[in-house]
């Protein structure tokens, strides 16, 4: 064998390697959860300062932040010093487009022992939370209202991150007078898209009671109520959808759910506010998408047998619903708009 060829394999062993030892993102969550970040505002410090104020164990926590150097996440701008970056600022609670909450979602425990059933997902096509915990991912979180809490303060703080970006890029929004929300969380999505545009008169958040009224206890939303600008439909949308309707909107829900009950949804729409449109902000398929869409597209497979759709199965089944795929609009995100009107 010649050394060119030795010297490949063990390239290639290295990259493999690497990959066995995901570890970045529980490190992200750990550094997240003890404001590392928070404490490096005002300049480096120190690994014996920054144990000593975290209380974690000193040379556990230099291994932590050294993995994340190597990500370009912090600086070890000289050894076992530590310093932030753009990006180590995200970890911060409050910032602009902070990370803090998600960082530590990603990382919790009980997310991570489904993914270590990810092979019963790729074996049967099924959702490896359901294995792990004996029940599906929604019924988990109506039990552990804290978990619940958890999920409901990342999904807002995505939509705070890339709501803003994704609703600038459709100027449709504001044709609407009447915009319902399909699974739209405790309102942040629904919320910005009645900021951005004062022409729509009425938004309609729909989701399950316990999550509607976590919505209407959000002090940020309280002048939206009580102007009228937001009211609420509880319920499963699977049985009953709000009529009345000009437009129809979800953000990253369609990938939760296999054609059929995409379907059932989507006749639901058709049938409550026939004229009504659809505008579905999703990842979407398509070559060259970024790593983290793929991540995604894992990710749903294994919390809820989901999974991420080309343009063209979407218009399939927006076609068997009795919609036609108008256009797919590209945002300044990862997210694109599938928007869908009825056919007479």
């Amino acid at each position: 064998m010649s050394t060119e060829s030795t010297d490949t394999t063990v390239k290639d062993v290295q990259v493999l390697l690497d990959l066995m030892f995901p570890t970045s993102g529980q490190c992200l969550g750990i550094a997240a959860e003890l404001g590392v970040a928070d404490l490096l505002a005002d300049g480096p410090l120190g690994i014996a300062e920054l144990a000593e104020k975290t209380s974690a164990h000193q040379h556990a926590l230099q291994s932590t932040l050294q993995i994340l150097a190597e990500d370009g996440i912090f600086a070890e701008v000289e050894p076992g010093v530590f310093a932030n970056t753009s990006r180590s600022e995200l970890l911060r609670a409050g910032v602009p487009n902070s990370q803090h909450v998600m960082s530590q979602f990603a990382a919790s425990e009980w997310l991570w022992r489904s993914y270590a059933k990810l092979g019963h997902s790729v074996k049967t096509g099924q959702a490896a939370f359901d294995e792990a915990y004996g029940m599906n991912l929604w019924a988990f979180l109506g039990r552990n209202q804290d978990k619940g809490r958890e999920f409901n303060a990342a999904m807002n703080e995505f939509s705070a991150t890339l709501g803003p970006r994704i609703v600038a890029d459709y100027p449709k929004f504001g044709e609407a007078g009447v915009v319902a929300d399909l699974g739209g969380g405790t309102g942040t999505y629904l919320a910005t898209i009645l900021e951005q545009y004062p022409s729509v008169s009425r938004g309609v958040l729909a989701d399950l009671p316990p999550v509607i009224e976590q919505a209407k206890a959000r002090p940020d939303l309280a002048g939206l109520i009580e102007g009228g600008r937001l009211e609420f439909h509880a319920g499963d949308f699977f049985e009953t959808v709000p009529a009345g309707v000009d437009l129809y909107v979800c953000k990253q829900i369609t990938h939760s759910w296999n054609d059929e009950k995409l379907l059932s949804v989507l006749k639901r729409c058709r049938d409550a506010s026939p004229t009504a449109r659809i505008a579905a902000t999703e990842l979407v398929l398509r070559p060259g998408v970024q790593k983290f869409v793929k991540y995604f597209d894992v990710m749903m497979l294994v919390t809820m047998a989901g999974f991420l759709r080309t343009e063209e199965q979407y218009a399939e089944v927006f076609r068997q619903a009795g919609y036609r795929l108008e256009r797919v609009v590209p945002t300044q995100t990862a997210f694109s708009i599938i928007e869908a009107v009825p056919v007479d």
